[in-house]
């Protein structure tokens, strides 16, 4: 019972289910991985890794395949056409030079009917036309189906030097044959460089055969004056020109060759004009020596030899 003036609360008790809320225990269990587990794991990883290698292997292998095939298919492809009959040799395209025929030339080349045209080795036919002395180049190739063309450019010599005997010089200056008599007549000879000065100075000497050349072509230049038969050679001097006919010696020395040829002409003029005897009566020209108005000339008059040119001559030279 209450008093007056009191409140009456009606309190309701808790729910025993509220209040006690069941608890589990939350226990946290690690698991080891067994050592059969470990190993299956490791396998399976290796597996899998062993596929992949095996996979781009396969693939390598099969490229590889293909390549040989390919390699294999078009060796035998290209066997086929080098030793099919239409790629034989049936004709040797060549134009004989004066000192060069068609037999020698096959020989050389050591090519002949029948041969695989495609298995042909143009560099080693070249090369052996090359070792013959005439030749100054050459250049073989193929002309399909069935013919070897062989360009030859034949060597043209344009004197003789006196080596120890006598050999051929082309253009350049260079010997490149020992010439027989029918081959060096006519030409004119380089004289003044022997054999074993050639050999141990060839590079000079093949410059000095090329200014001996240069000089003989310029006096060569102008029709009508004498052959001449040989041109002497003086490391220290220079050159010299002696005539074919009469066997006059002309000193040019060295440098202005124009003017010192020019000087010659008159000297030549004169010489004929007066019936001196023509060129059997002129033994040797001083134009080597340094310019004074007067050229010494040597003459042959019977015994007697003068040291002075013809009044003509100097007369003219002095106008020069």
């Amino acid at each position: 019972m209450l008093n007056a003036g009191q409140a009456a609360f009606e309190v309701e008790a808790p729910r025993a289910g509220l209040l006690r809320r069941k608890r589990k225990n939350r226990r946290v269990a690690i698991q080891r991985r067994s050592l059969t587990n470990a190993v299956a794991g490791v396998g399976a990883r290796v597996g899998r890794a062993g596929l992949r290698v095996g996979r781009v292997l396969g693939k390598l292998v099969l490229l590889l395949s293909v390549i040989a095939g390919c390699l294999w298919g078009g060796r035998w492809a290209i066997r086929h056409v080098v030793d099919s009959p239409r790629f034989q040799i049936r004709a040797v395209e060549f134009s004989p030079t004066p000192h060069l025929g068609q037999a020698e030339v096959l020989g050389l080349a050591a090519v002949s009917p029948g041969d695989k045209l495609l298995g042909v080795d143009t560099d080693a036919v070249a090369a052996r036309i090359a070792t013959h002395p005439w030749v100054a180049s050459v250049r073989a190739s193929r002309r399909l189906p069935s013919s070897l063309v062989l360009d030859v450019t034949e060597r043209h010599a344009v004197a003789a030097a006196a080596l120890s005997g006598l050999y051929l010089i082309d253009e350049s200056g260079r010997p490149f044959k020992r010439a027989t008599m029918d081959e060096a007549d006519g030409l004119p000879v380089l004289t003044g460089i022997d054999r074993a000065r050639y050999a141990q100075m060839r590079d000079v000497s093949e410059a000095a055969f090329r200014e001996a050349l240069a000089v003989l072509r310029q006096y060569q230049e102008r029709p009508g004056r004498p052959p001449v038969g040989e041109v002497s050679i003086d490391p220290g001097f220079g050159f010299s020109l002696l005539l074919l006919e009469g066997g006059a010696e002309i000193r040019l020395g060295q440098g202005n060759y124009s003017k010192k040829l020019a000087q010659l002409d008159q000297i030549l003029e004169a010489v004929m004009a007066k019936e001196m005897g023509g060129l059997s009566a002129l033994r040797i020209v001083h134009l080597d020596l340094p310019e004074s108005g007067r050229i010494p000339v040597l003459l042959r008059t019977g015994s007697a030899e003068s040291s002075t040119p013809p009044k003509a001559a100097s007369a003219k030279i002095a106008k020069n």
